[in-house]
């Protein structure tokens, strides 16, 4: 039987530069979020049915950086490059802003060039493959490969 014990123990501990990135990554999540909120509250984004549909979006996207924040932590890759693409849309959609969202871009950028250093590549590579890929099985005439 596996215990929660055995799974922590197998599981590697991230890197100080990935939990600093996610640190960081979490920084950006709280920031984003409540500037969300402090712009749709006092009324200075977009009004009526456009509002409500772009405050639902800003919301679904803050909720994939907070899974994607997470999975970065357990080790995943395409949770760091999600982030990264995240960070990249938002950051080309505001960079004339100025201010806090200069700030933002800078956190991001400094958090996904951490979690691409040579120290972090490491731990998000695939170590354990429990079984073999399907290009290395061997052929079967009944089940050829299309």
């Amino acid at each position: 039987m596996t215990t929660t014990d055995d799974l922590r123990r197998s599981r590697p501990t991230p890197p100080p530069v990935v939990r600093t990135a996610v640190v960081l990554w979490a920084v950006w999540l709280v920031v984003g979020v409540v500037s969300t909120v402090v712009v749709s509250a006092s009324g200075s984004g977009l009004t009526g049915v456009g509002g409500v549909l772009a405050l639902v979006l800003s919301f679904v996207v803050w909720a994939a950086v907070a899974a994607a924040t997470i999975l970065v932590l357990r080790g995943s890759a395409v949770a760091r490059i999600v982030l990264v693409a995240i960070a990249a849309l938002r950051a080309v959609l505001s960079i004339t802003d100025g201010g806090l969202s200069t700030a933002l871009i800078l956190v991001s950028v400094v958090a996904a060039v951490l979690l691409f250093l040579p120290s972090a590549r490491p731990f998000f590579r695939r170590t354990d493959v429990s079984e073999p890929s399907r290009a290395s099985r061997p052929t079967d005439p009944d089940h050829p490969r299309n």
